[in-house]
């Protein structure tokens, strides 16, 4: 499997306190791994390079029951045991192939930034479906509801995506799994069923494309690329990838008069991009006003409010009141002015707005990562490269 990775979890005692439990594995992680570094979820662990592995050293709890978990991550050693009692011969290559398949589509890991299916989720699925081609083969049937189980009960959840975990029946271990990830999963698995290929696991590389390309492909859209340009929060990349969601979600908010058709971001060291398009760049004066049902309380205040004072109106359609009124900003540039501030961004973002940076994407060609340009521009799905 491309690129695997080490787990090693420090079980402590329930009475070491949380400080002492950080300390710990953060100075047995030093002791370890001296050139790693510290990586912090719920509480810190350390991560680094040995032997040419990829190594998390994650300080724990020793409990006896998970529903005994004093930290999201003491539970983590009953899935191991679980599933190394479970597995059959043969199981292991399975769930290799399985998690390089994910990996190679791009949805393995339960992590914010991917919303995919975590190594756990796919030892799962091998037990439920025995083998890699079933797995994709039951994949290629999901629908909109998908509800997995390997016992009996289960709590009742609401995500894209349940399988109830067979240690915890309180617990989806599909929970991270978002609509998206499991609408490509589907699709990634009726492809391959389709035409099998090494690409699915091995993807072969972006190459990006030149400054003329992206600008021709800009140019046969006939749209209008803007750009916002935020220092990067110092913060985990859990806490980093919602934050840049709901950014995202507050400017198409700002724009949508503009016509969004599409919203993307680009992380780089330093900075995140938000990267909008839009149909237009400018706005009519005139603004339509909807108004309360006729039969609402409030309808002779929003009458008084806007007789002789609207461009047309107060009149009705359907059964609402309406007027049009004179807009004050037309442009991108004033309506952002005017109405960030009112808009709640992702928290740490919201911190930054004094020192956001924001213009057509040509003002900032040379700083956006290539890749992810072409990504956008030249889509194709992983395996179709």
């Amino acid at each position: 499997m491309k690129n695997p990775d080490i787990d090693i979890f420090l079980r402590f005692p329930k009475d070491v306190s949380k400080e002492e439990l950080k300390n710990l594995g953060i100075n047995i992680g030093k002791s370890i791994i001296p050139d790693g570094f510290a990586k912090y979820a719920e509480h810190p662990y350390w991560r680094g390079m040995y032997n040419g592995f990829d190594v998390d050293i994650v300080p724990c709890y020793k409990i006896n029951k998970p529903d005994e978990k004093i930290s999201a991550v003491d539970r983590t050693p009953f899935h191991t045991e679980y599933i190394k009692k479970n597995l059959k011969d043969g199981q292991r290559d399975e769930i290799r192939l399985l998690k390089a398949f994910l990996k190679g589509i791009g949805i393995y890991g339960a992590e914010a930034k991917i919303h995919g299916f975590s190594g756990y989720l796919s030892e799962l699925l091998i037990l439920k479906y025995d083998n890699f081609e079933n797995v994709l083969e039951n994949v290629a049937r999901w629908r909109k509801r998908v509800y997995l189980r390997l016992g009996e009960g289960g709590k009742k959840f609401k995500d894209p995506v349940v399988f109830i975990d067979p240690v915890d029946p309180n617990r989806n271990a599909a929970s991270a799994v978002s609509e998206e990830s499991k609408s490509l999963f589907i699709h990634a698995s009726r492809s391959y069923i389709d035409k099998p290929n090494k690409n699915f696991f091995f993807p072969n590389p972006i190459t990006p494309i030149s400054n003329e390309k992206i600008k021709e492909k800009i140019d046969e859209r006939k749209t209008f690329f803007y750009v916002f340009e935020f220092p990067k929060p110092n913060i985990i990349d859990d806490n980093l990838y919602p934050q840049i969601n709901r950014t995202m979600e507050a400017i198409a908010k700002i724009l949508k008069d503009f016509g969004v058709i599409n919203s993307f971001y680009i992380v780089q060291d330093s900075k995140v991009y938000f990267i909008i398009e839009l149909a237009k760049n400018n706005l009519p004066r005139v603004k339509i006003h909807e108004g309360p049902p006729v039969w609402h309380q409030n309808s002779k205040n929003f009458i008084k409010r806007w007789k002789g004072k609207a461009l047309r109106g107060p009149y009705i359609k359907g059964y609402r009141f309406f007027v049009e009124v004179k807009r004050e900003s037309v442009s991108i540039e004033r309506v952002i002015s005017i109405n960030l501030s009112n808009y709640k961004l992702g928290k740490e973002f919201d911190k930054l707005k004094n020192v956001m940076k924001f213009g057509e994407i040509w003002n900032f060609m040379e700083k956006l990562d290539r890749i992810e340009l072409t990504k956008f521009l030249d889509f194709k799905f992983p395996w179709e490269r």
